[in-house]
């Protein structure tokens, strides 16, 4: 049996897009689980997962995550528990997984939590032999699209800050490379160049390129959908980012103009303290009002 697949970036950087590439393979088109490292964090909470009450008491917590109970899958937990081969952490979660992907018609099953790319150790010491891709985009296009969205950044800096941490050097990444458990590619090399680099990653996971299935997939793929930022952005907010974030953009080829020279401590510390406001209210909302919603009047879970 394969283990699954992993695919990292920083949100908005084409995980997205990435996922539903796979489609044509036997691991669908992934999804975001969000609760893999959330709970491996907190495992002494439930002591011996041998205990049944235990377990029973983790996987109802696990079930009730809004992005697993998008799933609509139905678990008979004295079954569930009857059917575990060992009384890991790794098992429960591959069980879980692994319904939801049967549930979908698909033989494996893959993640592309963006948020796991900061943990990326955590998946590796619970799946040690999985696969992993890595996706990094224009940070710059990426910071336009996360202040689009309600749940991302609201001010320049925070994007850099943001986009930074998640695509800095990190050691279990190069490990993984050298371990060939690693593919890594460019968002805008993927949009030019599809079918070279989706052969490729077919390769990499071991999985048939179906040639007719994946040509019309491809053909859906905007080429020279990048470089945004340089109609859209103000040379304050190019400059603002640059000098945050100058060095991880050019480690990847992107050009800048700026070199990564910091900012003062009193805009960074105005920035952080606008970015905290407005996460709490967006917080707020999606954890009390939204929260309220679902349990009482219907709404559908969301993930975000």
């Amino acid at each position: 049996m394969k283990q699954p697949l992993f695919i990292l970036g920083c949100e908005r950087s084409g995980t997205t897009l990435l996922a539903s590439l796979l489609q044509c393979s036997s691991y669908g088109e992934l999804v975001e689980t969000h609760f893999i490292t959330k709970y491996y964090k907190h495992l002494d909470n439930y002591g011996n997962l041998r205990d049944k009450n235990n377990l029973t008491k983790l996987l109802k917590d696990i079930l009730k995550t809004r992005s697993v109970m998008q799933w609509k899958i139905r678990i008979d937990l004295d079954r569930f528990y009857e059917e575990l081969e060992e009384f890991s952490y790794r098992e429960i979660v591959h069980n879980l997984c692994m319904k939801m992907a049967r549930k979908n018609g698909n033989r494996l099953w893959g993640d592309k939590t963006p948020h796991f790319t900061l943990d990326v150790d955590i998946l590796y010491e619970i799946f040690p032999n999985s696969k992993y891709i890595f996706i990094v985009r224009d940070g710059r296009d990426v910071a336009l699209s996360l202040l689009n969205e309600p749940w991302g950044e609201h001010n320049i800096f925070t994007c850099a800050e943001r986009w930074n941490k998640y695509n800095r050097s990190n050691q279990i990444l190069e490990q993984l490379n050298n371990q060939k458990q690693l593919f890594f590619l460019r968002y805008e090399d993927l949009l030019d160049n599809a079918e070279k680099i989706l052969r490729d990653l077919y390769k990499f996971i071991d999985e048939e390129f179906h040639e007719k299935e994946m040509n019309k997939l491809i053909k859906g793929i905007r080429k020279g959908n990048y470089n945004k930022w340089k109609s859209t952005m103000s040379e304050r907010q190019i400059k603002v980012f640059e000098n945050t974030a100058a060095d991880t953009l050019k480690r990847f080829g992107y050009e800048t103009t700026y070199d990564e020279t910091g900012i003062n401590g009193f805009m960074k510390a105005a920035y952080h303290v606008h970015e905290s406001i407005m996460k709490v209210n967006f917080l707020f909302r999606t954890n009390v009002i939204d929260g309220i919603k679902i349990r009482y009047f219907g709404k559908e879970p969301f993930a975000d």
